[in-house]
């Protein structure tokens, strides 16, 4: 099972921010460890122990309920809603489906006040990100390894 990543905030490298732009309305901050980044300076798939860290926010929204956008282009934050964390391990994965397997992958989600683990279904997660195989199931890899100094 995948573990919240105590410290993270100080011991991982924030390396992208952008906007969900969808029906969400939110904003996510994303962190990796060091065996990430350093595995990505190779390009994908990173190494087992890889640890992605996404803090999604709220985003502020105006009178008309649209995201309040700064001078970035990126939403304002409001509250922390979630901390979600993909982590990969040898020998992962293997207890799932292959229609819907991510490598050796796992997904879980934690509660912004207290950390702990939100009880709930992660085969959403799973499917969302199924058809990023060629960028080891990351959204953000081009970013991770521009952070990296990679490919």
């Amino acid at each position: 099972l995948v573990a919240y990543p105590e410290g993270y905030q100080n011991s991982f490298t924030h390396y992208i921010t952008r906007n969900r732009d969808d029906e969400r309305k939110q904003v996510v901050k994303i962190f990796a460890n060091d065996t990430a980044l350093a595995s990505a300076r190779d390009g994908a798939p990173l190494d087992a122990g890889s640890v992605i860290v996404m803090e999604v926010y709220k985003a502020e929204l105006d009178g008309a309920g649209q995201p309040v956008k700064g001078a970035d282009g990126l939403f304002v934050p409001a509250d922390l809603a979630a901390i979600t964390v993909m982590e990969t391990r040898d020998g992962w994965g293997a207890d799932y489906p292959e229609v819907w397997r991510n490598a050796e992958w796992e997904f879980a989600a934690f509660k912004a006040d207290d950390h702990s683990l939100v009880e709930r279904d992660y085969q959403p997660c799973f499917a969302c990100h199924k058809p990023l195989a060629s960028s080891d199931f990351l959204f953000s890899l081009d970013a991770l390894e521009q952070a990296a100094g990679g490919s």
